[in-house]
């Protein structure tokens, strides 16, 4: 029975670690800013 108890636990805890981590990754990441390269720098 502890051993059932805590396969479930364990599983519980992963999976609210991947969703915490994935939710953390899409948040952080912002749109790309589309910068045209022409005219960049002097010639």
């Amino acid at each position: 029975m502890r051993i059932a108890a805590a396969v479930l636990a364990g599983a519980v805890l992963a999976l609210l670690a991947s969703f915490g981590v994935v939710r953390v990754v899409t948040t952080s990441e912002k749109d790309p800013v589309a910068k045209p390269l022409y005219n960049y720098g002097t010639r």
